[in-house]
């Protein structure tokens, strides 16, 4: 399948509409590029775009923007629009179930948390982000922080879980970030 347009005729000239494009345009490249597959549709508000690649194990990418707004002028400042864009990269891992740990965006309930359990501590280089896992630190972590330190940094990161020998990376973003995919597939 294709990422296929599902705008109005309208939506066509907008700004919005030729940004979205090239970036569901860009995907489609990248995993075709992989051998992969992609399905999907954009328009000026949105896109849900879905890639599958094999190499050499299973990955599945998703990428979702959705653009509110309470009058539907595509034209409008984007002050009064509300954004979500979310990216997640997931792939399954078999045979490291015992290796099970959360990273995730800090909230202010953390520090009673922290207090009363010992699986729960900040990342080593970033105070934003918590760890919990049950048992020993897996070396995944490592790779994991040492691959993604710049979303970290930007606070593009949202959570990695590794759980039931799956992995599974959200981020909040607007970009691809291939390049750091490219690194992540190669080094895990």
């Amino acid at each position: 399948m294709r990422i296929k347009s599902n705008a109005s005729p309208d939506e066509l000239s907008s700004p919005f509409f030729k940004l979205n494009e090239e970036f569901c345009f860009d995907f489609e490249s990248f995993v075709a590029n992989k051998n992969g597959k992609v399905k999907g549709n954009y328009n000026a508000w949105s896109y849900l775009i879905f890639g599958k690649i094999s190499n050499p194990t299973n990955w599945n990418l998703t990428y979702k923007k959705s653009t509110f707004t309470s009058t539907g002028n595509l034209l409008l400042s984007s002050k009064y629009q509300s954004l979500l864009v979310l990216a997640e990269w997931e792939t399954e891992r078999k045979g490291t179930h015992n290796s099970e740990f959360t990273i995730r965006k800090k909230t202010r309930t953390d520090f009673l948390k922290k207090m009363v359990s010992v699986s729960l501590s900040e990342l080593d280089f970033s105070k934003k982000y918590m760890l919990e896992m049950k048992n020993e630190k897996p070396k995944l972590i490592f790779k994991l922080t040492e691959i993604l330190k710049p979303l970290f940094q930007s606070g593009e990161i949202y959570k990695i879980e590794h759980k039931n020998d799956k992995l599974k990376i959200e981020m909040r973003t607007e970009k691809h970030h291939f390049e750091l995919f490219d690194k992540l597939i190669s080094e895990i």
